[in-house]
């Protein structure tokens, strides 16, 4: 829907999950206030196509049954590397279970069946992915009279009175014009810049091309928020030469074609060699390292190997969502020359894979000591020899899902200065927000856009006038 409105109480810039928390948000924090507010969600995309990576993704949260964040996890991140903002974690970790009870309350249906698969925390997992979030949160939005989604609209800069106030935003529609949209507050929850190759090779590298984005609606994410908010002072955040990647099936163009079995048979690089402990962690644990090394260290082309009773694993499909048939063969020789590496060399890392696998109890369910012993890299879980034909390969590449760096924010969603100033009237939420460094735990993402998106629609309601 478009209006000739031209100025709200609230503009959000955005319609994943961290926007549409805002928006909804702010509706709810209006309305206990006795208001019914006007807000304005800006979106690049189709209606069709709304909701960024957010209606893409599985949508995992790290929550408990009984509504913790897995501490140990965070806290083992957070001691990664001591630019990580605790008081943005410790806020993320004290409303993080209210936040799923919220989207429960907003129509998302969230379950904790556990996993045929060792997972690093027994995440709670939105049933539908994050479609049916958006799907969810959008219906809510829609029903309240004071907003309207302007689709097909790019947001280009943002507008400040004479004291520095954010008052408005530039836009430019489908039809190529320009109007300023008033704005009594702004939210940038509008993704990284997952889809701008640009800047992707400014701050990751000459490759970085090499890496796709994991889903389509990533092509939007080229780097608006971050680039309004620095152009008024704002400040970045986050680790601006890492992204989280994950691998997938280069050969399929479906959305998120994910290649996670690692753990359950091994990767071997162009040579036809192994390069990495498979075992080392649980399978998305691993997933975004053995990504950023396959593309930093192996051309971004590795292959996953397993045999038939690998793929008779309960749930393996599910580790493994490419619509391309994998590579296959009757031997291991074959599925060499299958592959396109050395078919010799191959054959030769798979028998010593298999002389090295040392007896013990397989156990899919957790970390089960099965390793191997004698290799140059040990595998050091779940080590399965590779002998019961059909003999399989995916080959893997790196995708990005979201960027490290981003605006940087205070706890309570404002964007900051480099000397930690609140620009007045300037939230961010969502991935447009950087807070990682070396690395993502995992079901984190749409957790913390969920939370401070909706800490950033209360704030701006806290401004509305009485």
């Amino acid at each position: 829907m478009t209006t000739k409105q031209d100025t709200f109480d609230l503009v959000v810039i955005g319609c994943g999950a961290g926007g549409l928390s805002a928006a909804l948000g702010f509706i709810e924090e209006a309305g206990q206030r006795g208001r019914t507010p006007t807000v304005a969600i800006i979106e690049r995309s189709t209606k069709a196509e709304r909701g960024g990576a957010t209606r893409w993704s599985w949508v995992n949260v790290m929550v408990d049954p009984d509504g913790t964040v897995d501490a140990g996890i965070v806290e083992r991140v957070l001691d990664s590397d001591p630019a990580f903002d605790r008081e943005y974690f410790a806020t993320l970790r004290e409303l993080g279970g209210d936040s799923v009870k919220w989207m429960q309350a907003n129509g998302v249906t969230v379950t904790h069946t556990p996993p045929p698969f060792a997972m690093e925390s027994n995440y709670g997992a939105v049933e539908g992915g994050g479609l049916s979030l958006v799907d969810a949160f959008a219906a809510r939005i829609e029903a309240h009279p004071g907003t309207t989604f302007l689709y097909e609209t790019e947001a280009l800069r943002l507008t400040q009175d004479e004291q520095g106030r954010i008052v408005g935003v530039v836009v430019r529609g489908a039809d190529g014009l320009t109007r300023n949209v008033g704005a009594g507050a702004v939210v940038l929850a509008s993704g990284g810049f997952e889809g701008n190759y640009q800047l992707l090779t400014q701050y990751v590298g000459p490759r970085a091309g090499e890496i796709r984005p994991v889903a389509p609606g990533l092509r939007h994410n080229l780097g608006d928020g971050l680039r309004m908010a620095t152009e008024v002072g704002g400040s970045t955040a986050g680790q601006f030469d890492m992204l989280h990647v994950e691998l997938v099936d280069p050969r399929s163009t479906k959305p998120d074609p994910g290649v996670f079995g690692a753990p359950y048979g091994i990767m071997v690089n162009r040579a036809g060699e192994r390069f990495i402990d498979e075992g080392s962690r649980t399978f998305e644990g691993i997933n975004e390292y053995l990504a950023w090394t396959v593309w930093r260290d192996h051309g971004n082309l590795a292959y996953f190997v397993y045999d038939a009773d690998a793929a008779a694993l309960p749930g393996f499909e599910f580790l493994n969502q490419t619509d391309v048939a994998p590579y296959e063969s009757a031997t291991i020789e074959g599925l060499g020359a299958a592959m396109g590496v050395d078919a010799t060399r191959f054959a030769a890392t798979v028998e010593a894979f298999n002389a090295a696998v040392s007896d013990g109890e397989f156990d899919q369910s957790k970390k089960d000591g099965k390793r191997t012993s004698g290799l140059t890299i040990e595998k050091s879980n779940w080590a399965m020899p590779i002998r019961t034909a059909p003999f399989c390969a995916l080959p893997a590449s790196a995708a990005v899902t979201f960027c490290f760096g981003g605006v940087r924010t205070d706890t309570r969603a404002r964007v900051v200065t480099g000397s930690g100033t609140p620009i007045p009237h300037l939230y961010a939420a969502g991935v447009v927000t950087g807070v990682w460094y070396q690395e993502y735990p995992g079901a984190l993402s749409v957790l913390r856009s969920v939370t401070f998106g909706r800490i950033a629609g209360r704030e701006a309601a806290g401004r509305l006038p009485n």
